[in-house]
């Protein structure tokens, strides 16, 4: 019998539809004050897509997650929630343009300004980390500039933080980095691409910014082959002089469930790096049994085991434990989000119980994981 770390999760929000309206883009932050704040989307397919306004929800709890209270619907797609001293921002995209946008609430979630367009254009991402960082707040995104949806190119953006965050001056953007191609040994070619049968073009996307021995480090979720290769992650090196943002393609390199969106975390306490990922069991299996039962896209889109992994490098990953997993293959736990709050780390995941397909989710689920630094290894050598 498989075990599970935080199979008894606590539902922060479900589908009134679930054929129609899909959870999505769930993120989570702790302030200084104590005070946890979630966020979260509602997506609906076409012709409805992104034209419904306020469908970002924000939640907030003063007892550790324990119960959640509703603060705020705000007009946001794709954002990240995370506080700096007493404010708490939502970075993300504007539905129908993609501009890049961040509100502001000054009474921890309640009231908000913006959302304020820091850069306009068709840009993309998903609730991935901000670094706080020599002064500055950065945060990844990508640009397409082409008809495409998948031709997308990696970027950085950059907000001083001794000025006005709301103030588009405040901010700065990196060069953008175009997806250098995956070599044929890499990849069947199995899957083309296809739009109509959800297959994306190769691709890096939803890239997580962190600080790694004082080096600005990238690590993208990368699609290869519609997901037929799993678990390869795309490498990226930025530096910054304080005017101006060099950002530039490193590596691919391995590591477990990268194949899907990933949310990295530093743990100050011990210096490891956490995140949660969602592992493909048989991506080359016959894809026709799955498209029966209407699973969404080919089999390496399978969703349904969120693993906890850690690292001190944010490159060499290890497995803690499995978090949560379904026996269906179109039931998922995915696009997990997670902040550490004392002895805890705390998961809010996209999942899919009983809905529409893995991919359509319905629910907001939260999941604790107590004490969660004892599944870790001590990996630091005693003789260096």
């Amino acid at each position: 019998m498989y075990q599970q770390l935080a199979d008894d999760y606590l539902v922060l929000a479900s589908s009134p539809d679930p054929e129609k309206v899909y959870a999505g883009s769930p993120s989570i932050a702790r302030m200084d004050s104590g005070r946890l704040l979630a966020s979260y989307e509602w997506f609906r397919p076409s012709p409805l897509k992104e034209r419904v306004s306020d469908q970002t929800e924000v939640l907030v709890s003063d007892d550790d997650g324990a119960t959640w209270t509703l603060a705020a619907r705000l007009d946001f797609i794709w954002a990240t929630i995370w506080s700096y001293e007493d404010d708490a921002y939502l970075i993300g995209n504007r539905r129908r343009s993609r501009d890049i946008v961040i509100g502001r609430s000054r009474d921890g979630g309640a009231n908000w300004e913006g959302p304020v367009t820091l850069f306009e254009g068709r840009h993309h991402c998903a609730p991935t980390p901000v670094l706080i960082h020599n002064g500055f707040a950065y945060r990844a995104f990508e640009t397409c500039d082409a008809p495409s949806r998948f031709d997308w190119k990696s970027l950085v953006v950059a907000g001083d933080l001794s000025r006005d965050l709301l103030d588009p001056a405040a901010w700065r953007m990196s060069n953008h980095v175009r997806f250098p191609g995956i070599p044929d040994v890499l990849s069947q070619r199995r899957y083309p691409e296809s739009g109509e049968d959800k297959v994306p073009a190769d691709s890096f996307l939803e890239g997580n910014i962190v600080l790694v021995d004082g080096e600005i480090r990238m690590v993208m979720r990368t699609i290869v082959d519609g997901h037929t290769t799993s678990s390869l992650a795309s490498i990226g090196r930025v530096e910054d002089d304080g005017e101006t943002l060099d950002y530039r393609f490193v590596q691919f390199h391995p590591m477990p469930g990268a194949q899907c969106k990933f949310q990295i975390v530093h743990d100050e306490h011990d210096g490891l790096y956490w995140t949660t990922v969602t592992l493909s069991t048989n991506p080359w299996q016959d894809r026709e049994p799955l498209r029966r039962i209407g699973f969404s896209g080919p089999p390496g889109n399978e969703r349904r085991i969120l693993m906890l992994m850690y690292s001190v490098d944010a490159l060499n990953w290890f497995q803690a434990g499995c978090v949560a997993m379904s026996r269906s293959m179109m039931e998922s736990f995915s696009y997990a989000s997670q902040v550490i709050s004392g002895d805890d780390l705390l998961v809010v995941a996209r999942t899919a119980r009983g809905g529409k397909n893995q991919h359509d989710t319905n629910l907001i689920t939260l999941h604790r994981l107590k004490d969660f630094r004892d599944l870790a290894l001590d990996l630091r050598p005693v003789d260096v």
